[in-house]
């Protein structure tokens, strides 16, 4: 079987050491998604922190860019943006599952 060789852009989300991702064939598409999960939970943002926060009761939202196949020379994962989040676990979840069985 041979694989196919191509770019996907992967909206994750991770939780406490756990890592769900949702696979988007274009940058807008899982711009969008991003987005869409930032304005649902806009309450929840936690405003102001880096990149690391040790709490367990936080999760974050990110966008990844990953080759499937062979890696092109130079290429490299860039992870851009992403967003914390507090008390939103499973409703995150649940809403980046929905949005990407009706947007895919």
């Amino acid at each position: 079987m041979e694989v196919r060789i191509r770019t996907l852009y992967v909206l994750e989300i991770l939780e406490n050491g756990e890592h769900y991702s949702f696979d988007y064939e274009t940058e807008d598409e899982a711009y969008n998604a991003f987005e869409f999960l930032v304005k649902t939970y806009k309450d929840n943002r936690i405003i102001d922190k880096g990149p690391v926060i040790s709490a367990d009761n936080f999760i974050q939202l990110s966008i990844g860019k990953t080759h499937v196949g062979s890696v092109p020379k130079n290429a490299i994962a860039s992870y851009s943006p992403f967003e914390w989040f507090k008390d939103i676990h499973e409703e995150i979840k649940l809403s980046a599952k929905i949005y990407h069985e009706n947007h895919n």
